[in-house]
């Protein structure tokens, strides 16, 4: 079929799993050529309404339509399915050549940059410019968004249904913040307006207790009441702006370390077949290096010698006195388990840990869950909070921003920027890495 006359409509979509409403009356069309960014907060139902859209799942209410019925729709998982020994990066990267190769006349992509580096991003912005279909993306890389749609559609945590803006990330961001101030002038306005209505009514109830005026002909209280509630019923009603809740991630070191944290001399490190070195390194107290480089270059091969984790084939590691070092890895493996996040929290107590839980927006029905059956965001979660309830003073952050939504991103740049203990880190979202504000730049 020609790419010119095929659509893909989501017509009043509803989907509930038990008794959580998901999705409600979702209306969504993707025309010819579309580029469409899917944004919202984890759980907001992005991935649901691309499976739906895949014929994946079934709505509850509602339809998906396809024009014309044999309409090629290709769709991209965010969880990618095993490949060997490649990286995350090269099964990213394979996954979606696949996809692309395909013919499909309109692309779903959940989370495609997930793991790509700054050559695989690129890459994949140009593909999908020259790709002749549609495309409905849902990622949390603002800077991939600005460069590849050309219409945001935000699935609302609390209406559970959509509202659509023109322009990429950066014009949604600007557009929801004016559509939010004049909505809170509209709040405002209504709260005065009837404040104002209603103190004048008890004004003139008082008045009319106290006597005042009896030279006049008064005014039955039911005559006052009717008057003051046809004024009330004239002033626009305006619902309170919805504020959801903010993650507020509580970064600290407990304590400083020596001037310097960890130091490699003449170092070694194999992988199978990969060598690293020999390398002289040294990361100082405070010191805030971002690790660069292509898939496969050996970043995390890097970290893995700087914790300690891989040993080395020959040189030496040295860790500065009262270095704590707190790793987030790239598969949160360490999340990934049978054990419950009460397990994982075992060196505190119970309260201590369902407070400091919460706070990472993981909540009593989350707590007794065990690690294999969070997402990827609430893993991410998970792994920060826990490094949080230690103290580290050294934060080593491998990928930290993969899985998270825009608005845990950002909250964590926020806590980054904030924090004085040291950070490495190695990532591939260009926003993040402006917002780290690296003080050195080892590239691989």
């Amino acid at each position: 079929m020609s790419r010119l006359a095929g659509s893909l409509v989501a017509a009043g979509v509803s989907k509930s799993y038990g008794a959580e409403v998901v999705l409600r009356a979702v209306g969504l069309v993707v025309p010819p050529r579309a580029r469409i960014g899917l944004v919202g907060p984890n759980g907001a139902g992005k991935s649901t309404l691309l499976r739906l859209l895949a014929g994946l799942d079934e709505p509850d209410g509602g339809r998906i339509r396809r024009t014309p019925p044999s309409l090629a729709v290709g769709y991209l998982a965010q969880e990618r399915a095993p490949a060997g020994t490649r990286s995350g990066g090269q099964k990213a990267r394979a996954a979606l050549a696949e996809l692309l190769r395909g013919n499909f006349d309109v692309l779903l992509l959940d989370e495609p940059t997930n793991d790509l580096d700054f050559t695989g991003l690129a890459w994949l912005e140009r593909a999908l410019a020259s790709h002749p279909g549609s495309v409905v993306v849902v990622s949390h890389d603002r800077a991939f968004l600005d460069r590849t749609v050309t219409r945001i559609v935000e699935l609302d945590e609390w209406s559970r249904g959509t509202t659509e803006y023109a322009g990429g990330w950066s014009d949604y961001e600007a557009e929801r913040e004016r559509r939010r101030e004049r909505h809170y002038r509209r709040w405002d306005a209504s709260v005065s307006e009837r404040r104002r209505i209603e103190e004048q009514q008890r004004r003139m109830a008082d008045w009319e207790r106290r006597g005042y005026g009896q030279g006049r002909k008064k005014k039955k209280s039911k005559d006052v009441k009717r008057t003051y509630a046809a004024k009330l019923a004239q002033v626009e009603t305006v619902e309170k702006p919805y504020e959801p809740w903010q993650l507020h991630l509580g970064l600290a070191p407990a304590a400083r370390s020596g001037d310097v944290v960890v130091r490699l001399e003449h170092a070694v490190v194999e992988r199978g077949k990969f060598r690293l070195g020999p390398l002289d390194l040294a990361v100082a107290w405070g010191e805030r290096l971002a690790i660069a480089g292509p898939n496969g270059s050996g970043k995390t091969t890097l970290l893995d010698a700087f914790l300690g984790r891989l040993p080395l084939t020959a040189g030496e590691r040295w860790v500065g006195p009262g270095a704590v070092l707190g790793e987030l890895e790239q598969d949160r493996a360490a999340l990934s388990g049978p054990e419950t996040l009460l397990e994982l929290f075992r060196d505190f107590d119970s309260e201590t840990s369902r407070t400091l839980l919460a706070k990472f927006s993981l909540g009593a029905d989350d707590v007794l869950r065990p690690g294999v059956s969070l997402s990827p965001g609430e893993r991410t979660r998970a792994g920060l909070a826990l490094l949080a309830a230690r103290g580290v003073n050294s934060l080593v952050l491998d990928e930290p921003t993969n899985h998270l939504d825009v608005e845990a991103i950002e909250e964590l740049e926020r806590g980054l920027a904030g924090y004085d203990g040291t950070v490495l880190l190695v990532t591939h979202d260009r926003r993040f890495l402006e917002a780290f504000a690296p003080t050195r730049t080892i590239e691989m």
